[in-house]
């Protein structure tokens, strides 16, 4: 599941951007309203959105409306990330259906939070590693080093199994699915965890429309593995 991110100003992008994916987020960026709705029709994963109000094109609470208007998407909670705090705009925005609200610059704590309250459920790519390395018996440092250890295999296992389903393989792969598992228990990589138990239910099983759902399941986890990397390396060069 995917927080969906519509802000047209690149600095305060970055920042919700950033700290939703050191917390273990998949996050998606739109520059506008519009764009944001194209990726509502293609991407059918968002869970939660986060828009500013002052926006070209179409403002936030037009957005809002729009979004509220259709029959598909009207339950998808939100969040208005702006620099206005005017009373008057708060009270449409709630009259609308919303009632979660930050004040720009944005605090990483406050965002966090409210993200964690509304979508209490949501697996994670990865999860907190002050906690993880609390659950591990190690310290920062120490729990960097095993993240950057792993982030070093994922890049050895993508590039293989990239290769090898390029060239249509998809039995008996080279990729060691127990060692991936062992290692994503370790670090608290749900996310990944959750793909890796759909491609074990398909393993040995010779029907053909079950090896077409492992297909598809081994492309997934190819997509889940660098999504995980990415987060990796994001949360290595903020140590």
């Amino acid at each position: 599941m995917s927080i969906l991110v519509v802000e047209d100003n690149p600095i305060s992008s970055k920042i919700l951007d950033i700290n939703l994916q050191e917390n273990g987020y998949e996050v998606v960026i739109a520059n506008d309203a519009f764009e944001a709705l194209t990726i509502l029709e293609t991407k059918k994963d968002i869970s939660l959105i986060i828009t500013d109000i002052m926006m070209p094109k179409m403002d936030g609470l037009q957005f809002i409306l729009k979004i509220k208007q259709d029959q598909r998407f009207k339950k998808l909670p939100f969040i208005i990330a702006s620099a206005m705090s005017n009373k008057k705009i708060v009270k449409k925005a709630i009259e609308m259906g919303c009632k979660h609200f930050i004040v720009k610059p944005v605090q990483s704590t406050q965002l966090i939070k409210l993200v964690k309250e509304i979508l209490p459920n949501q697996r994670l790519i990865l999860r907190d590693k002050h906690q993880t390395a609390a659950e591990m018996g190690l310290n920062i440092a120490s729990y960097q080093k095993i993240a950057n250890m792993f982030a070093q295999y994922l890049s050895k296992e993508i590039e293989t199994l990239e290769t090898e389903l390029n060239e249509g393989k998809f039995k008996n792969l080279s990729i060691d699915l127990n060692q991936l598992r062992e290692s994503a228990t370790t670090l608290k990589t749900e996310r990944l965890l959750d793909v890796l138990e759909r491609v074990r239910k398909h393993l040995g099983n010779e029907d053909g429309r079950q090896l077409w759902n492992a297909d598809k399941d081994y492309k997934v986890l190819l997509d889940e593995m660098k999504l995980l990397r990415k987060v990796l390396q994001l949360s290595l060069s903020d140590s």
